[in-house]
């Protein structure tokens, strides 16, 4: 009998860390699911001019003018679209958090109920900061061509050449650098961990600036090549989930990326219209 006891003893914690990790990868998923929705209601919303009317496809609809109206819904529809896309990816490194880091903290409970929020809270801001960067980076682009028509032409060949540095991109070590980071949720709490809710934010903001690291290529390819479409998007986060989850950073799977990327981009340079098919 107390073989048996001794044996079936140790399947009650097994039984409640898978329980919590359903629930964990539950929530994320649903959470990307519900953000999803929400980007494709919000971007017909975003597209529009102050009349309700689609002011135009393109990059240019999206970013309009400096006025806080516009970047606030700018960011709004931007980080619903980072959680939507992002979120799957994060679930190996919410689920190291909430199994393995909560238990050095002195309230357990309170690090699993509060920190995993403030941990995706932090992970968020990174983006919502990239998303404020790119945003003034597209608008001072518009500003100088509108300012100097001699660079007028250049528009033409700018989604190329965001499409080739997007696939440039994925052949140098940084990228390489962050991606380690992302994948491995062992080595990124034990070289960064911090204790408390701050310390959960903090660890958060610190891991999406790895993520950011790796990723800002493909998000600035989705504003200034696809203008945010749901379907652009959708690739990109089934790209991001392959080659942080499934993949795990593979080289191979960065080059293919990388060669179609610059292939593409390729492409684009001397058939411009392909894009309107994308």
């Amino acid at each position: 009998m107390a073989g048996s006891a001794s044996d079936s003893s140790p399947s009650v914690p097994v039984f409640i860390h898978d329980r919590l990790a359903v629930t964990i990868t539950a929530i994320l998923l649903a959470t990307a699911s519900i953000s999803w929705v929400a980007s494709y209601y919000l971007m017909p919303v975003m597209m529009s001019d102050s009349s309700g009317m689609m002011a135009g496809m393109g990059v240019a609809a999206i970013v309009s003018s400096l006025s806080l109206p516009a970047v606030a819904l700018f960011e709004v529809v931007w980080v619903i679209g980072m959680a939507a896309m992002m979120f799957p990816a994060m679930i190996p490194m919410v689920l190291f958090y909430n199994q393995i880091k909560t238990k050095l903290e002195t309230n357990p409970t309170l690090a699993r109920v509060a920190g995993t929020p403030l941990f995706l809270a932090g992970y968020l801001v990174t983006y919502a900061l990239l998303g404020v960067g790119a945003y003034l980076a597209v608008y001072a682009a518009f500003i100088l061509s509108s300012t100097f028509p001699a660079l007028v032409g250049l528009s033409f060949v700018a989604p190329s050449a965001v499409l080739v540095a997007a696939g440039v991109y994925q052949f140098t070590s940084l990228k390489n650098r962050c991606l380690s980071q992302c994948i491995s949720p062992f080595g990124f709490f034990a070289t960064r961990t911090r204790t408390g809710l701050t310390g959960a934010f903090r660890m958060g903001f610190g891991h999406g600036i790895f993520c950011v690291g790796c990723c800002w290529a493909f998000m600035l390819v989705m504003l200034a090549v696809g203008a945010m479409s749901i379907p652009i998007m959708a690739a990109l986060a089934g790209v991001i989930a392959l080659e942080k989850i499934v993949v795990k950073g593979s080289v191979w799977f960065n080059r293919i990326v990388g060669f179609a990327l610059v292939s593409f981009g390729i492409l684009v340079a001397f058939i411009p219209s392909v894009l309107a098919s994308v």
